[in-house]
């Protein structure tokens, strides 16, 4: 383990945070401007969000394994410039089609990344579940960002050329720092017992697929849509919509680093159990009040700031950590399915039934997320402990 303080390290971590984070949430901020230019129905602009969480399901499916298994520079380096690639493609290209193959390695390589962060970040600093929480400040620092600020100029794809170009030259960055780091690697052997029939025979298994799964859906279906069902239903302009986005993500931003140093003391697992009960209320209240509701997901997203980070590291404190690496990338990959199938019949689901009963999906997934995280805790112990 590095000290606490190893200034190249948090360089690293925070800035990859920062810049993925900002990259996952151009979709949603420009998927009103892929629509008009490309001339995209609902269903073909559901298509790109879904279309980037089959990228999740192949980069954690696979990542998860190899993180196990291969040194930790080389996986890392090797997943940041495929996401760097995707990004040059955005950069220098307009094709609908180019667009749905890039959105597999962009958003794929995102979300392992910003796991891999999640899961080093053990082994090399102390006091994780505090860095964590930071890091994971700074990322959702990067979302806000992206819609708020760029939201504002999110009215042509010269704009969206220019937000890439700005996140590939960073990415550079971060991979000339990666290259001048120290990581631990993998114990020998290390995840070669880690058959998925093993994993998801585990009792906490099924538990932590529909809680990740539904999380998954609540969260980032607010993040892909909200701005659409804001300006298309609502009565809102675009970029008043995508200002109320992010408020739940500067909510989320602001909670992480309020709350950081309490998880320590609190405990992961009761940390999880109270803000997830406080959050998925005023979610729900959000989403019911329509067009007055709004304002409330500024207060959901600080309350649920913890969850997405904490749920990473407590899927570890069910298994062996030789097995930590796959068993959390395999139950991330899978709970993918439920934000690839959500987006794949969202936008059919809109066209058939408007947007006002399509979007009541979401605050129902985070019903069952914290219904489905309350009966873990009940139901199923852990093999290591963690409060």
């Amino acid at each position: 383990m590095t000290k606490k303080y190893d200034k190249k390290a948090l360089l690293f971590c925070g800035l990859l945070m920062l810049i993925t984070a900002a990259s996952d949430a151009l979709r949603g901020v420009f998927l009103p401007e892929f629509r008009q230019a490309f001339s995209l129905s609902e269903p073909q602009a559901g298509r790109i969000i879904m279309i980037s969480y089959v990228g999740n399901l192949l980069f954690l499916s696979v990542g998860g394994r190899l993180s196990d298994r291969l040194p930790r520079k080389r996986f890392i380096g090797g997943v940041l410039l495929l996401w760097a690639a995707a990004l040059a493609v955005y950069t220098f290209t307009e094709s609908y089609t180019l667009l749905l193959v890039s959105m597999i390695f962009s958003m794929g390589g995102s979300t392992m990344l910003s796991t891999s962060v999640n899961m080093i970040t053990p082994l090399l600093f102390v006091s994780p579940a505090m860095l964590v929480s930071i890091f994971n400040f700074i990322q959702g620092i990067g979302i806000t960002a992206s819609q708020n600020v760029i939201g504002r100029w999110s009215d042509s794809l010269t704009a969206w050329h220019a937000a890439n170009a700005g996140l590939l030259l960073l990415a550079a960055v971060c991979f000339v720092i990666l290259m001048t780091m120290k990581l631990p690697d993998p114990e020998p052997g290390a995840g070669s017992s880690a058959g998925l029939a093993a994993i998801l025979k585990k009792p906490a298994s099924f538990f932590l697929i529909i809680i990740c799964g539904c999380y998954f859906v609540a969260e980032h279906g607010l993040m892909n849509w909200l701005t659409s069902y804001g300006s298309e239903h609502l009565g809102f302009t675009v970029q008043r919509s995508a200002f109320y986005l992010s408020l739940f993500f500067g909510g989320i931003t602001v909670g992480r680093l309020v709350f950081a140093p309490f998880i320590e003391r609190i405990g992961v697992f009761r940390s999880l159990l109270i803000w997830s009960a406080a959050g998925t209320v005023i979610y729900i209240a959000g989403m019911a009040l329509g067009k007055n509701g709004m304002l409330l997901f500024g207060a959901s997203g600080l309350a649920l700031s913890i969850i997405y980070p904490m749920l990473v590291m407590l899927i570890g404190k069910f298994f062996d950590p030789s097995i930590a690496g796959s068993a959390t990338g395999l139950i991330l990959s899978i709970a993918t399915l439920f934000d690839i199938a959500f987006n794949a019949f969202f936008g059919d689901l809109v066209s058939s039934l408007g947007y006002a009963r399509a979007m009541t999906v979401l605050p129902a997934a985070a019903g069952v997320f914290c219904a489905m995280l309350f009966a873990l805790k009940l139901c199923v112990k852990r093999s290591r402990e963690i409060r």
